[in-house]
């Protein structure tokens, strides 16, 4: 987008709207509003990341963004082979249940609505069979406290359960991603002063070099599994 202030402008309607939405969008719903736009991969990363830096849940997003068809593509069929077949067992089995009391009923009644739910909302990485019983779980705690519940107000909270589970394990990928990008930035620059300097470098000549603290340095140490000493 070429003018800086109308995508500033932008910005603020996004924000609007994910405000009616209760402070929650899908990654297919961001990339939709910015479809006339022409922003690069990088740029939409950057609106995500801008989003949930103000707060707002973006569903799907894992932390980066690659081509939009193929990522509706993808969307279509998230299972593997191996989830479907659990996914059809599952229900085949809830099938079978006993049906005589109320509360069985009712539970034979919403198990494959959570199971439709757990697929809608589904990300690859994560086990469908694992994001069904988040949906259970919520679906147990909700329907044990309100009994007289509406369907639209159990599936909520089932929706509800997935995506802050769903949220959870996105953050920590985006923590590892992050990490990951540390580390490599630390080992490259070690590499790099090793051929500058003709000898190891030291832990505060690193930090100085990246601009980070010395205990910084060391935190990454650890995982990089490099060595930083004066000869």
């Amino acid at each position: 987008m070429a003018d800086r202030a109308q995508f500033q402008k932008k910005l603020g309607e996004l924000l609007a709207v994910a405000a009616s939405q209760n402070n929650k969008m899908t990654s297919q719903e961001v990339q939709a509003f910015f479809q006339d736009d022409n922003l690069t991969d990088e740029q939409m990363n950057l609106v995500h990341e801008f989003l949930m830096s103000q707060k707002v849940e973006v569903i799907g997003y894992t932390g980066t963004i690659e081509n939009t068809e193929q990522a509706e593509q993808e969307e279509k069929d998230t299972l593997s082979q191996q989830e479907k077949d659990y996914v059809a067992e599952y229900l085949i089995d809830i099938e079978k249940m006993s049906k005589q009391t109320e509360e069985e009923v009712t539970l034979a009644y919403y198990l494959p609505k959570v199971v439709e739910e757990a697929v809608k909302l589904h990300m690859p990485g994560i086990f469908i069979g694992d994001v069904i019983q988040e949906g259970n779980v919520s679906l147990m705690l909700y329907l044990g406290e309100n009994k007289k519940a509406t369907e639209a107000e159990v599936l909520e909270q089932v929706r509800a359960g997935i995506r802050v589970m769903l949220e959870s394990h996105t953050e920590e990928k985006r923590r590892d991603k992050k990490m990951v990008e540390r580390v490599n930035d630390l080992d490259e620059t070690i590499k790099s002063m090793k051929e500058e300097y003709g000898r190891k470098v030291s832990v505060d000549e690193v930090a100085e070099r990246m601009g980070i603290t010395e205990d910084t340095v060391e935190d990454i140490l650890k995982l990089a599994g490099e060595e930083v000493k004066d000869e």
